[in-house]
């Protein structure tokens, strides 16, 4: 029989069980909460990351350590302190090195021993490294003037770049060609936070970015166009769309070009959770604080379930090897809307990497889709 001081202890013990456990989930919902935090809102400076040692060059190849991204096919580039490289197809190795094509070294001087970036953008500079007439303009915007690299062009439909989190304009250096080539003119853009523009301290993975990219349309109008598409690149791909559902300008936009964009933000939450065994009511949790703290609204941000709302015509880049954004957005997405959606998966691209790996196929699907949606005259 148990005795009434005994039930006591029991209760008591209980109570404090529960007690700590509440106490430890909440602890840990208010710790993934932070990682929300600095994983999507924090504004970091971007800092080079130059690990890769140059161990020989000759004026046709350059030796470099193999890694998954190394070795990875397609037109890359190396950047350095004062230089930039860029290099071509691999040509051999042995699992520890790899040998590629060194295409032309743009700036400075790249020497062994030296340490050097891998750079996606595959272009180092400005658009005038890829013999494109440019200007630097400004763009009133929001907060303040946000620059622009200004291509011209003889069509009226404008076309405007819009680079992904932590990135740079740089990464529209790899497709502006191929749109200047058709007569398109263009603007790559920044917005809120980027080093050169103003800031806020903070992302909102676009709920307010896309009134900067709403600038830059503002701006193309003002100079005579006559509507414009969109081209975002992960988290542009976010802002792109924010555009279509809330600027009062989203009459204007024509059709989105979208590579490895970020379709679902609590999808990427979720992965990166699972990754790290966070139980999924945790993750759950951690997302409503996120809301509570930071006033992020996951339905808002979720392209793939607002799917519906879209009506223009989509072309969707995505590499199947990207772990940064999951692919199974953009199949999600384009599942939903194979009316308006043209969908170009490629193999062994991470992220952003699909002009990488074949730059022929890539340029190929942009021309195709812009000469059939937007190119020349069309019905008023």
């Amino acid at each position: 029989m148990v005795t009434r001081r005994a039930r006591k202890w029991i209760a008591w013990g209980v109570t404090l069980c529960l007690t700590v456990v509440t106490l430890g989930l909440a602890g840990i919902t208010w710790y993934y909460s932070e990682q929300i935090e600095s994983g999507l809102l924090t504004v970091e400076p971007w800092v080079p990351e130059r690990v890769l040692e140059v161990r020989t060059v000759t004026p046709d190849w350059v030796m470099l350590p193999a890694t998954e991204d190394t070795t990875r096919p397609g037109r890359w580039g190396l950047d350095w302190d004062d230089g930039y490289a860029r290099v071509g197809d691999v040509l051999g190795g042995d699992g520890a090195i790899v040998i590629r094509e060194l295409v032309e070294v743009t700036e400075g001087e790249l020497r062994p021993g030296m340490l050097v970036g891998w750079d996606g953008s595959a272009f180092g500079g400005d658009p005038g490294g890829r013999a494109l007439e440019f200007a630097e303009v400004l763009i009133e915007g929001p907060l303040g003037e946000y620059p622009a690299w200004q291509v011209l062009g003889r069509d009226d439909t404008w076309v405007i770049f819009v680079h992904g989190k932590g990135a740079t304009r740089r990464e529209a250096l790899r497709a502006l060609p191929a749109v200047a080539e058709l007569g398109f003119p263009a603007l790559v853009v920044t917005y809120r936070n980027d080093a050169e523009a103003p800031a806020t301290g903070r992302y909102a993975i676009g709920e307010s970015e896309w009134r900067d990219v709403e600038a830059a349309i503002r701006y193309a109008d003002a100079a005579g166009a006559r509507d414009v598409v969109l081209v975002g690149y992960s988290m542009g791909g976010v802002i792109s769309s924010m555009v279509l559902h809330e600027s009062e300008l989203a009459d204007l936009v024509a059709a989105m070009i979208l590579d490895a964009p970020l379709l679902k933000v609590g999808a990427v939450v979720d992965g990166e959770a699972a990754e790290l065994d966070v139980p999924g009511f945790l993750t759950g949790w951690a997302k409503a604080l996120a809301t509570l703290r930071f006033g992020v609204d996951w339905g808002a941000l979720d392209q793939v379930g607002r799917a519906d709302e879209f009506s223009v015509p989509i072309l969707l880049f995505h590499g199947d090897e990207d772990e940064t954004v999951p692919i199974d957005t953009s199949d999600q997405f384009a599942a939903a809307r194979p009316d308006i959606v043209r969908y170009e998966v490629f193999p062994g691209a991470g992220h952003v990497q699909s002009w990488n790996v074949d730059p022929d196929r890539y340029e190929a699907a942009l021309a195709e889709f812009l000469t059939e949606h937007v190119l020349g005259e069309r019905e008023p």
